[in-house]
């Protein structure tokens, strides 16, 4: 199986050049349509949250140049004090509202393959190339979500390790919206049990 042919040829080199060599049994993107659609919901929580924080920022620089009456110097003070309070609820509320389209724009950006070794994602970014992977031998266990038209999620689970509290928590892999999942979740599965069979036979 070749890369896709609808594949901007930034990611198809990208791609090329982080798997050489190994013949891909699968490769697919993400539907961005998908990702934006769920992250839609902080969007609209973003909208009040901006709106109050804005809101809050006016009142608090109408305080400090007293334009709400005359005042003192202590509340002139207060009013500064309250003006950068509010400066990083705006920027959150900024952040969560481009949230959907940079998901997105990432998703759009990004290729998942499977090849005979393993599977990997490659990712576009600002900076350069991220890529991912996931060898077979590492597997646990996996989880699929199906929907109607066939795509879906599969999450890779290959172990556990700690955050920064000392919680065990768990080490995975989501390809998320896929096309023809059904069929992804049974080529990674070959994988790792044509890895298991190597093993046991060393």
């Amino acid at each position: 199986m070749t890369l896709p042919s609808d594949l901007p040829a930034d990611l198809a080199r990208a791609a090329a050049g982080a798997f050489p060599g190994e013949p891909i049994r699968w490769a697919g993107r993400p539907s961005s349509r998908a990702a934006f659609w769920r992250a839609l919901p902080i969007w609209l929580f973003a909208i009040p949250w901006t709106a109050f924080a804005l809101f809050w920022e006016a009142m608090a620089i109408g305080g400090a140049l007293g334009l709400a009456g005359r005042g003192s110097e202590a509340s002139s003070t207060f009013g500064l004090v309250f003006t950068l309070f509010g400066l990083p609820f705006i920027a959150v509320g900024i952040v969560l509202m481009g949230l959907p389209f940079w998901t997105a724009r990432r998703t759009a950006c990004t290729l998942w393959l499977v090849t005979t070794r393993r599977v990997g994602s490659v990712t576009l970014t600002a900076s350069g190339v991220t890529i991912r992977t996931v060898w077979p031998h590492d597997l646990l266990a996996m989880e699929c979500r199906e929907r109607r038209d066939g795509s879906g999620t599969l999450k890779l689970i290959f172990g556990e390790g700690r955050d920064s509290d000392g919680d065990k928590v768990e080490r995975s892999e989501t390809l998320g919206h896929i096309p023809e999942v059904r069929r992804v979740e049974a080529l990674v599965r070959q994988l790792a049990d044509d890895a298991k069979a190597a093993a046991a036979a060393t």
